[in-house]
This record gives structure tokens, sequence and C-alpha cells, in this order.
């Protein structure tokens, strides 16, 4: 049953229990001292409830706890004092202080969360009340459930509410967001289409000089090393296409996450009016890590790319060599005598490693003026 922190009934149960923590009423029990530091809290807290002004704004601000079912503050503290007023007995007394500073602890978490903080004049009190309060009840078997309440409950319900509230889902904004953004797709799926078109055509001349080099490959080809280069050449084709399909799908999820971050921002931005609470910003913690995440894997990703290209640009290259010196197990020593330096560099790229990264390819460009001398000899 939901009460009014702005009633004739609120405020007196409030000064009940503040007048029965006063130091000479606490000295008559021999209190333990984190009752005595629960009670030294719950009296300075009266600077929020005050009962001489009105306190309206704490209805409007506090309103999903008040309508929970066993948190009323009147009917539960009457019971309690009413019990501790027959009975005068210590542990009544506790109970009084205890489930006081419990359900006060749910109301200033529910209004904490959904302001933002309090003002400069009661936020230390305030801030002392929970750190006190929290330690001593977060561990007790009877009041431990208010706290986790007040600290995961609230928050989650709060946040859920927001999401799925009926302002968020017809955000004009959010549409004209969306509507922008699938512009942006169609925009970008007209242009790979127009590629694709692009890449058909290339593909049939690629395909038409493919077998015309495959015929000229089987009368150049010697000791079958062109033909261990093509099948590597074609393995590096496959993982190609594999980095790429992972590249792209690195780089879609790395694009999409700051959207995401930003219409979750725009929500909570317009249900708080412009008056975020501070701890929302860490929100964008997990969202900044995977875009950090996705970036370091759009960078390994392309060096794989990359080095998968320079892989094949050295293949390519020894295939092309390939076709130009023939019969190498006759002709070897006439060779090398007739050109040794230019030979030798043939040899050096035709049997050096294929080596990951481009920048660390050894001598095979250095040599291509010899090669070229070498290739006027042959034709001699």
């Amino acid at each position: 049953m939901e009460f009014q922190f702005e009633s004739l009934e609120f405020k007196n149960s409030f000064n009940n229990i503040i007048n029965i923590t006063n130091e000479q009423f606490s000295k008559q029990y021999e209190l333990t001292e984190e009752i005595k530091n629960v009670t030294l809290a719950l009296q300075k807290i009266k600077k929020v409830f005050r009962t001489d002004i009105d306190i309206s704004e704490l209805d409007n601000k506090i309103n999903y706890s008040r309508e929970q079912i066993g948190f009323n503050f009147i009917v539960i503290t009457n019971e309690v004092l009413e019990k501790f007023n027959s009975s005068k007995k210590q542990q009544d007394y506790i109970s009084v202080i205890l489930l006081s500073s419990a359900l006060i602890y749910i109301y200033l978490r529910e209004y904490e969360f959904k302001v933002g903080g309090f003002h400069p004049t009661v936020g230390i009190e305030i801030g002392n009340f929970f750190v006190t309060v929290g330690s001593v009840l977060k561990d007790d078997p009877k009041y431990s459930r208010y706290i986790d309440f007040g600290d995961r409950d609230i928050p989650f319900t709060i946040l859920k509410e927001v999401f799925l509230s009926k302002e968020i889902r017809d955000l004009s904004d959010l549409v004209s967001f969306k509507n922008n953004l699938d512009n942006q797709f169609n925009q970008i799926d007209s242009k790979v289409k127009e590629y694709e078109e692009s890449f058909d055509q290339k593909k049939e001349i690629v395909i038409d000089l493919e077998n015309r080099l495959t015929q000229n490959k089987l009368t150049y080809d010697f000791v079958l090393l062109s033909k261990g280069f093509q099948q590597l050449y074609e393995q590096k084709k496959i993982e190609l296409e594999k980095v790429k399909s992972t590249y792209g799908f690195v780089a879609t999820t790395m694009f999409l996450l700051p959207f995401v971050e930003l219409i979750i921002f725009m929500g909570i931005f317009l249900y708080f009016n412009g008056n975020m609470p501070t701890q929302i910003w860490l929100i964008s913690i997990p969202f900044i890590t995977m875009i950090l995440i996705t970036l370091y894997l759009v960078r390994i990703s392309l060096q794989d790319k990359r080095s998968i290209q320079s892989q094949m640009m050295q293949l390519e290259l020894r295939m092309a060599l390939c076709q130009f010196i023939h019969n190498y197990a006759d002709d070897s020593e006439a060779l090398h005598k007739k050109n040794k330096e230019g030979f030798e560099k043939f040899e050096n790229i035709i049997f050096s490693p294929i080596v990951a990264s481009d920048d660390k390819i050894p001598t095979t460009f250095d040599g291509m003026e010899q090669l070229a001398k070498l290739i006027e000899v042959v034709r001699k």
C-alpha cells in the first residue's frame, strides 16, 4: 500500500523514530558500536526528511519503492514502535532502529538513481548513511534483502521501464535515425552491385587469360616447379577469402557498436530530460572495451590479409619466371656459363623461402636487370 512523504502520518512516524534515537534514550541499553553508528547516521538523515517543510518532491521522485508491498514506512514502523513502547526491551529498540534505517536506505537509493545525486548540503550525511547502514545490514539475514533491493533491484527495474516504455519506442528522432541508416545501407548495396557487375566482366577476361596461360604453362613448365607454385597459390587464394570474410565481419561489428551505444544514451538522455546520473556513463565502459577489441581484431585481420597477398605476389613472380626459363635440368650448366650472375639471381628467387611480410622478401626485384640479360641469352 502506497503512502505519502508529505503527510501527517509519515511525519509523525518519522519524528517518533528520531525521538527514540537521542543520546539520553539510547544510553539505557548496552548497544554495540555498529548499532550506535547506525543510530547516529539515522539522526543526521532528518535533514532530508524535514517534517517542518513541504517534502512533496520526495513523493514525485520516490514512487516505485513506495508502491511495493512490505515497504510501507508508516505501517511497518508503527508496528515495531508499538511493540517497543509496550516492552521497552533492547531487542525491540534495535529492531526499530535497523528496520527504519533499512527502509530509508531503499527510498534514498531510488532518489539517488533517478536524480543523479544529492544537494551538497546533505550529500555527506547521506553518503555516510549509505556506507554505515550498508556495511552493517548487508550480511544480516533479516535485513540484507532490503540492502539488495536498494542496490540491485531498484536500478534494474527503473532501467527496464525506461527501455520498454512507449516513449522510447515512439521517439521520432530514433525513427529518423533508423531511416537515415537504411538509406546509407541502400547506397552501399547499390555500390556493391555495381562493383559485382564490373567484377564479373573482368572475371571473364581473367578466366580467358587464365586458360591461355594454362596452355602455355603446360609447354614451358620444368621440373614441376610451376605446378607446385600453382598449388600453393590456390591454397593462398582460399586463405585470402577466409581472411576477407573475417575482416569484413569484424569491421562491420566495430562500425555498428557506436550506433548501438548512441541509441541507448539517447534513450536515457531523453528519459532524464538531460539530467543523466553520473553513474550512467559507466555503461559506456563495455562498449568502449568492445570497440577496442574489434579494432585490435581488425588490425590483426588486415595484417593477415596483407601477409597472404604478399605471399601470393611472390608465388606469382615465381610462376611468371618459370614461363621464361625451361629445360632447367639440361641447360643449367650452359646457362651458368653464358650469364652466371643473372642465373644465380634467378635461382635465388625461385628457391628462396616464401616470407609472410613483403618488407622481408629477399633480394627479389634487385636482380631483375640480370634476369633480363639472362632472358636475352636464352632467346639467342
